[in-house]
């Protein structure tokens, strides 16, 4: 059984493991993908669609999108990438390594009806510079459906996390992206720290822990959330796993320059 990464690999966990940390990942990951489909199905009316899935990871998500028609399965990871195609690979089904942080790359993919990156937005350098990049991607009727956070994850998952993102947060990105909001769904679970303590110690754990040093030092300077772990983790009733998605569509562009009037097409009363 594989235990907790960063990608998930739903042929090798406990999917029956409700009460566990495996089954509630399991739920989580797959519940994201299944939610995108769901509404880009309604938005595009049944009609077949040309889809990117950015950062892909194993590839299962991939092939619950390719209900909608073609789909391209992209992330950096080879290892991830290889599995994808060996599991996940159908005749309506790609998968190819690249990077969400190169621009070079994004720009070579061309077009889409629809952009699907889920549990992107806190990796990548940039968070402006990707969703503006997904705007650009989108063919004329096309929609975005991106997944992310919604709780502190940066007291453990520095450097792979390059931010935290609160709803308010998520808004302001998305209005000067270009963007407004369709649909958005929320998912909340509490996780047992003692749970945690024997998933992250466990020799299937793929999550590198971070040194007591990094903890210490994140907490100096964010007390809050140390406050917030305390209280979780004593009286809340667990520790918090959040995360928000919204069905997004491009603000359609208005031309506010002052109309001309050609000579010719001049009136006079």
């Amino acid at each position: 059984m594989a235990g907790i990464t960063e990608r998930v690999y739903p042929k090798e966990i406990d999917a029956d493991g409700i009460g566990n940390i495996q089954g509630v990942m399991y739920k989580v990951f797959t519940t994201r993908y299944s939610v995108a489909r769901d509404w880009l199905r309604e938005h595009f009316q049944g009609r077949k669609a040309r889809v990117i899935d950015i950062a892909c990871g194993s590839g299962y998500g991939t092939e619950i999108l390719s209900e909608l028609g073609n789909v391209v399965g992209v992330d950096l990871d080879p290892e991830a990438v290889n599995y994808a195609r060996k599991n996940y690979k159908n005749e309506r089904t790609s998968f190819m390594l690249g990077n969400a942080d190169d621009a070079g790359f994004l720009k070579s993919l061309g077009k889409f009806d629809a952009v699907v990156s889920l549990a992107t937005v806190e990796h990548v350098a940039d968070a402006y510079r990707f969703m503006r990049w997904i705007n650009r991607a989108l063919l004329p009727g096309g929609a975005s459906v991106v997944c992310f956070p919604s709780a502190v994850t940066m007291d453990w998952a520095i450097p792979h996390h390059k931010r935290d993102i609160l709803r308010s947060a998520a808004r302001r990105l998305f209005r000067k992206t270009g963007f407004e909001i369709k649909r958005d769904f929320y998912q909340n679970h509490k996780l047992d720290i003692r749970d945690l303590i024997n998933e992250t110690t466990s020799k299937d754990n793929e999550i590198p822990v971070p040194p007591l040093r990094q903890w210490v030092g994140y907490y100096l300077t964010h007390p809050h959330h140390f406050i917030l772990r305390v209280y979780e983790i004593t009286i809340g009733g667990g520790v918090l796993f959040a995360d928000q998605e919204y069905l997004l569509l491009p603000v359609p562009v208005v031309d506010s320059s002052p109309a001309r009037v050609s000579p010719a097409s001049k009136s006079y009363e």
